[in-house]
């Protein structure tokens, strides 16, 4: 990695705007709803791809919001396409639409039938998170005091994303069960966002135990702009933001990081059943309003990222690497077994 560097350049911000919009920019967590209501927001940001979560509480019910995910899809097919390979998310950089991956944060759509794996698999997803922060069929997530490992069932599940050529997503999962995962799985693991426990303490980051774990087998970790987890401040900064992916690089070397900002504008109705049901709890997740780090608060300011690395001395390549052609080098080896 480049040293960092405060001073800017002339022409710094030209060469940024270019840079920015010839890359492939992706956004490896977008929360649905907030994503359908402002995708256009990703779009003036530059943005390529779009990872969005489309998981529900049952196997019905995530059937019947992926069926409402492709009807969205068709009524703006001037603008989004839905892709299944990195082939598919190139060609939509020339063709000037946003494309949109589907991802699940958690299995509870497949209940406790790791055959539907397939059928999810079938239907567009491409990238499944083992837990949500509590203990499920799979394993144990990040909240869990326990801290036990995956379940027999949850070795069939990884089994099955393997064989499917789906991406592992190890965000919000228990340690000693990402461990396990990593041993098991035939192909590398991804963090589609979470950032780094030694930069700030919190239970949804990363150990650099498991950091060096995902990134020895070719995985890459999304960095997270939601402000509990970037700094120990109610409004983190670029900076604080950029801090993680230098730890990162300083302890596993560049080429491992990408972007997952995790946009969304949560209720406070919402908040507060998902804190009273266990889903978060307030240490980990102080309530709404939140503040995305200063300078990108909105998905139509990503490009200022980019102006950021470019005045701190990033290379272009590791410039291009963080915004999305290192999550297109691990999803390519993954969804090529497909």
């Amino acid at each position: 990695m480049s040293a960092p560097s405060s001073l800017t350049a002339p022409g710094t911000r030209e060469h940024a705007r270019n840079l920015h919009l010839g890359s492939i920019v992706i956004d490896g967590t977008c929360p649905e709803p907030y994503w359908s209501e402002n995708f256009e927001k990703w779009i003036t940001g530059g943005a390529t791809c779009c990872v969005v979560s489309v998981e529900g509480t049952s196997s019905g019910d995530t059937a019947g919001r992926i069926a409402g995910f492709y009807k969205l899809l068709r009524q703006n097919e001037d603008r989004l396409v839905l892709a299944t390979t990195t082939e598919e998310i190139r060609q939509a950089k020339v063709d000037g639409k946003l494309a949109v991956v589907m991802q699940f944060q958690g299995t509870r759509p497949i209940e406790y039938d790791a055959d539907l794996v397939e059928l999810f698999g079938r239907l567009g997803v491409r990238i499944m998170q083992l837990t949500y922060n509590q203990r499920g069929p799979v394993g144990d997530g990040c909240l869990e005091p326990g801290n036990a490992g995956l379940s027999q069932f949850g070795h069939q599940v990884v089994s099955e994303i393997n064989r499917l050529g789906i991406a592992v997503d190890l965000a919000h999962t228990g340690e000693r069960t990402s461990f396990d995962a990593i041993e098991v799985s035939s192909s590398p693991c991804i963090v589609s966002h979470a950032n780094c426990k030694s930069v700030h303490e919190s239970q949804r980051n990363l150990s650099d135990d498991l950091i060096r774990a995902v990134t020895e087998k070719g995985g890459v970790i999304g960095l997270n702009g939601y402000p509990a987890f970037v700094a120990p401040k109610k409004a983190p900064t670029l900076d604080d933001l950029i801090d993680h992916m230098v730890h990162i690089d300083s302890i596993v070397g560049s080429g491992h990081s990408g972007l997952a900002i995790d946009y969304w504008d949560c209720s406070m109705a919402t908040y507060k059943r998902l804190v009273a049901g266990g889903t978060w709890n307030p240490e980990n997740y102080p309530p709404p309003p939140w503040n995305f780090p200063a300078g990108i608060e909105d998905p139509s300011t990503l490009d200022r990222l980019t102006d950021r690395l470019v005045e701190r001395s990033y290379t272009d390549d590791e410039i291009r690497g963080v915004l999305g052609e290192n999550w297109m080098r691990v999803l390519d080896k993954i969804w090529s077994k497909n």
